[in-house]
């Protein structure tokens, strides 16, 4: 193959690939469990996540699960963690793509609890 068939490939690769992120995102937020975290009533969700990667020690990358499957991901300043690793196993809490909270874990929990 010529290098403008392999680019074309490539990029056609990528944005099946978009495409199909962007579905199990709407699908999989859907589903996740939501709670009142303030007074103006904005919906949180509770994943477990896994630090997919630290991206020159600026940005973590999450990747969100609910029921053990992958829902998400989310970018979050490296500076929002006391501390955090690759593969690192986290149950957060997140509003309007903004982390809130979250917890080292030692393994993944089967089933994210309600508050």
């Amino acid at each position: 193959m010529d290098e403008h068939s392999l680019s074309t490939r490539r990029s056609v690769l990528y944005t099946i690939c978009g495409v199909g992120t962007a579905s199990l995102s709407v699908a999989g937020s859907a589903s996740a469990t939501e709670r009142e975290t303030s007074d103006d009533a904005a919906a949180a969700t509770e994943y477990v996540a896994v630090v997919d990667r630290i991206v020159d020690g600026e940005h973590v990358v999450l990747l969100l699960e609910y029921e053990g499957e992958l829902v998400d991901q989310l970018v979050v300043s490296v500076d929002a963690f006391e501390s955090v690793a690759e593969s690192d196993i986290l149950l957060v809490t997140i509003a309007d793509d903004d982390l809130l909270e979250y917890e080292h874990v030692s393994e993944r929990p089967d089933q994210i609890e309600s508050c």
